[in-house]
């Protein structure tokens, strides 16, 4: 009995093995579809109009309560708008009640809170403020999507509840748009880091090798051949730093007992010595030095087309016990944005340890943000030389414009004189007329 049932098992064996394999095939099927369906549904649409899709995030959505929002959520993205130099006159709402005046008509309602409309320059890059306003909107817990005109990179920015349905109004809308008639209050910087030759070849590879916005006092002594190389390969902006003293200092690079014949004769060196370096700033070392002296030096050098700063053309920034002082890079950039928002543009000079020149770059990117320019020596130089000739076409124009002024005016008193003498004729012949009448 027993081994006939075993025959039988065996004999209805490979239909089994059918049967679990097919059940199997099916049920990975099944999973795998599953998968892929939910793979799908998370990939979010590109919108071919121009809409910015908000990158992936993983946090947990939920509805956050729009009452909290009404008090906050307008003032913090001016908050954020502010960062970037943006006026509050160039910030208007609507929708908002604070801003409704009483008895008005309502307006009609685009958004649950308010709709904002901000100007921005035109150096603003829309997608800028845009990145700061989402990462803003986003640490909030809410939805947030924005289109971009593709011709005016003017953008409108959504801003939903997660679980907001489409029928729904937004809790929010900002419409940021350029404009030329709105100007961020800032100059055109050169900051020159002095201390360079505290820099090894990894701290350049490290900290300066991606930045082109500041100039470097050029090492000069043969020892530190790697770290000039590294400088030069690298394409930074550099310059020499050379020095002029009294008469009885022999120990500058020029002095001002040195006759003509003797500054051409070091200056020729230093263009033998460095082929490569085009900027020279000259530092007084004590004592009287005749402008003449200056002068010669300078037009010595402009024979080569190298380019001299001296160093009473640097703003000071610091004072002597600031320059020691642990806040030093703190009270760098505070002064150096006062003096910005009074004066076009500056040259500076500050020594900055390698082990805060992270901290110290973070300042100037904020700087930035709000709108001062940043440049080198070399494209300083270049942008002067640019804002000048703009400088100069406003004047043309204006002086233009009042001529023209000036003149259409004389015309309209020439017309109103000759209309005055037309009319004296005619009266006076009228009268005429009338005497011989009689």
């Amino acid at each position: 009995m027993i081994i006939s049932k075993i025959k039988h098992f065996f004999k209805s064996f490979p239909s089994k093995v059918i049967v679990i394999i097919a059940l199997i095939v099916v049920v990975s099927a099944i999973l795998l579809s599953i998968y892929v369906l939910n793979k799908d549904t998370s990939i979010s649409n590109s919108n071919v109009s121009g809409q910015i899709d908000e990158s992936k995030d993983d946090s947990p959505k939920k509805k956050v309560d729009i009452e909290q929002l009404r008090s906050m959520l307008s003032p913090g993205i001016d908050s954020v708008l502010r960062n970037f130099g943006i006026k509050n006159e160039w910030i208007t709402n609507q929708n908002d009640e604070k801003n409704k005046k009483k008895g008005s008509k309502p307006l009609v309602k685009y958004a649950e809170l308010f709709v904002k409309n901000v100007l921005i320059p035109n150096d603003l890059t829309s997608i800028e403020v845009n990145s700061d306003i989402t990462s803003y909107i986003k640490s909030l817990g809410l939805s947030i999507s924005a289109n971009e005109d593709i011709f005016t990179k003017d953008i409108v920015i959504t801003i939903n509840n997660y679980d907001t349905s489409s029928a729904k109004l937004p809790i929010a809308k900002v419409y940021i748009t350029h404009s030329d008639k709105v100007y961020r209050e800032s100059s055109i910087i050169c900051v020159i880091i002095n201390n360079i030759t505290e820099y090894d070849t990894d701290d350049v590879d490290k900290l300066l090798l991606n930045k082109s916005e500041f100039s470097f006092v050029f090492p000069r002594n043969l020892d530190e051949i790697d770290l000039q190389n590294k400088l030069l390969h690298s394409k930074k902006d550099v310059m020499i730093n050379m020095t002029i003293g009294g008469k009885d200092n022999y120990e500058t690079d020029f002095n001002s007992f040195m006759d003509g014949k003797a500054i051409r004769e070091r200056v020729k060196n230093f263009t033998v010595d460095f082929p490569t370096v085009n900027t020279v700033l000259l530092t007084k070392k004590g004592g009287d030095i005749p402008q003449e002296v200056i002068s010669e030096i300078s037009n010595n050098f402009a024979s080569y087309r190298i380019k001299i700063i001296n160093d009473y053309d640097l703003t000071q920034l610091l004072t002597k016990a600031e320059e020691d002082s642990k806040e030093k890079l703190n009270i760098f950039t505070t002064n150096l944005r006062n003096k910005g928002n009074l004066t076009k543009s500056i040259i500076t000079s500050v020594s900055v340890r390698k082990d805060d020149f992270a901290r110290f770059y973070d300042d100037i990117l904020t700087l930035k943000k709000l709108g001062y320019k940043f440049y080198n020596f070399t494209d300083f130089t270049s942008k002067i030389v640019e804002i000048e000739k703009k400088e100069q076409l406003k004047l043309d124009k204006a002086k233009d414009d009042k001529q023209k002024m000036e003149k259409l005016k004389q015309d309209e008193q020439k017309k109103k004189i000759d209309k005055k003498q037309t009319n004296q004729k005619k009266t006076e012949t009228k009268k005429k007329t009338d005497v011989k009448k009689k």
